[in-house]
């Protein structure tokens, strides 16, 4: 289905767009920033309250649960209600989750503190690119994608800096007090530059559809996230993968017999949009097990320091940033789905050159790698949501938004557990203690990712044909 309307763009000034896209990129610096900066925290909140590591741990799965299953639902409800009311909704719960968080005087408070940040989250993330879609012309639309993927990657590239900072200048609760703060002033300004709340239909909303999502997507990420620390077989990994099963099966299944079904299946028949959502499972099923591997191999292998690890770390956001912004310009004049190849292709080179990384690697190095991974996902990203986004109608960019964000984690959980399972079984129980058997394992396993990355290379190519700046038919 491919756009047919007169974009949004049309009625906005440059002030206003600029409006747009600088309160739309600061919010997404802020949330991605809060990842880094809350995981730092953990082990002062784990000593603070006495919880195992597994109730800890909950902290940042419930933000990795809620903003997966929610966002779908968030993203049909954006045509229903109005993508800006529920953006501006989301920016200020996000924003009093922190305050109810910097105050928490028990792990449960501040556990709940950490669902509203989450809810706020589910309903802002998705919104915020289906309005910079809507608010932009196509010819423009892949420059401002780039530059708000910078503003996520410039987010988590600070997030363990600025939270280890505020850390040690007064404890965990500064970083909650910080993120309400900044969340606070975002609140006033996304209130007086997002007037009214855009663009309201009446149609009937899924409510099985949904009951049955919540029920089965969670349930599935649990069980992937659990399943590596507590065993495959253990009683609750199994309960919950059951529970996946007859959630996500159910979800089907209304999917199929209902009118207006939460995800309407019939855009999968647009191949140029199938390419980009399989590129997107694809990439992010690659990539995102470096960021489990990448700190240990630093420290337990080449036996780098935590700054020297940190700055080593930093570079694949810091490319990822750089990167972004050009993909984004080169979408808008040429064919995207070139840039979108290409980045797809950087990124397959990465996953192979970090797989050949071992016990005498080079600092320098690794670093070049990880700048080649994080250069693969800046060109990659931008290209192909400005495609995505050519292929639906502007009643569908909030599902669309949501559908990239969610395949996104599930497919970058799923990649983690992967990895996890595949240096396991390459190295047995010494994969932990031995500096040598976790080199060998680690190349193992991302060399078996390197044909991921070949397929995702493919798949790539056919976007390529049609995808150009006139892919507006």
């Amino acid at each position: 289905m491919s756009e047919t309307h007169t974009t949004a763009a049309s009625v906005h000034s440059r002030t206003e767009e600029r409006a747009i896209l600088t309160v739309t990129c600061l919010a997404a610096f802020l949330f991605f920033n809060s990842f880094g900066s809350i995981g730092v925290a953990l082990p002062a909140i784990q000593k603070q309250f006495g919880n195992s590591l597994s109730e800890i741990q909950w902290i940042t799965l419930m933000g990795v649960v809620t903003i997966s299953s929610l966002s779908f639902c968030f993203g049909r409800l954006g045509g229903r209600l109005g993508q800006r009311r529920l953006y501006k909704a989301g920016v200020a719960l996000y924003a009093a989750g922190a305050g109810l968080g910097g105050m928490s005087a028990s792990f449960l408070q501040l556990l709940g503190a950490r669902a509203v940040m989450a809810l706020g989250l589910a309903m802002a993330l998705p919104m915020s690119t289906a309005i910079l879609a809507a608010s932009f012309a196509p010819e423009r639309r892949g420059r401002v994608l780039g530059l708000f993927a910078a503003a996520i990657a410039v987010g988590r590239m600070t997030g363990p800096v600025i939270g280890g900072l505020l850390l040690q200048l007064g404890g965990w609760p500064w970083i909650f007090w910080m993120n309400f703060a900044v969340g606070f002033l975002i609140t006033l300004a996304v209130l007086q530059i997002f007037h009214g709340p855009g663009e309201m239909r009446r149609e009937v909303f899924d409510t099985w559809g949904a009951m049955a999502l919540l029920v089965g997507y969670p349930a599935l990420l649990i069980g992937l996230t659990l399943g590596s620390r507590h065993g495959w077989l253990s009683a609750r990994v199994l309960g919950a993968f059951a529970l996946a099963a007859l959630g996500l099966l159910s979800f089907v299944w209304i999917e199929l017999r209902t009118e207006k079904p939460l995800i309407d299946v019939a855009i999968f028949k647009d191949r140029l949009l199938a390419a980009a959502l399989l590129t997107v499972v694809l990439s992010h099923l690659i990539n995102h097990p470096i960021a489990l591997a990448a700190p240990l191999y630093l420290q337990n292998v080449l036996g780098a320091s935590g700054i020297t690890s940190g700055l080593l770390l930093a570079i694949l956001p810091l490319s990822t940033a750089l990167a972004s912004p050009m993909s984004g310009r080169l979408a808008d004049r040429f064919d995207a789905g070139t840039i979108n190849t290409f980045g797809i292709a950087l990124l397959a080179a990465g996953i192979a050159c970090y797989a050949a990384l071992g016990t005498a690697s080079h600092y320098a190095l690794v670093g070049a790698v990880l700048a080649l991974i994080g250069a693969g996902i800046g060109f990659f990203t931008p290209a192909n949501q400005k495609i995505a986004f050519a292929c639906v109608r502007q009643e569908d960019y909030g599902v669309l938004a949501a559908m990239l964000s969610s395949f996104a984690t599930a497919a970058g959980t799923i990649g983690i557990t992967i990895t996890v399972a595949l240096m396991e079984a390459a190295s047995g129980p010494r994969l932990w203690t031995d500096a040598a058997v976790f080199a060998s394992a680690q190349q193992f396993a991302f060399a078996c990712l390197v044909p991921v990355g070949l397929l995702a290379v493919i798949v790539g190519f056919q976007s390529r044909r049609g995808s150009g700046t006139n892919l507006e038919r």
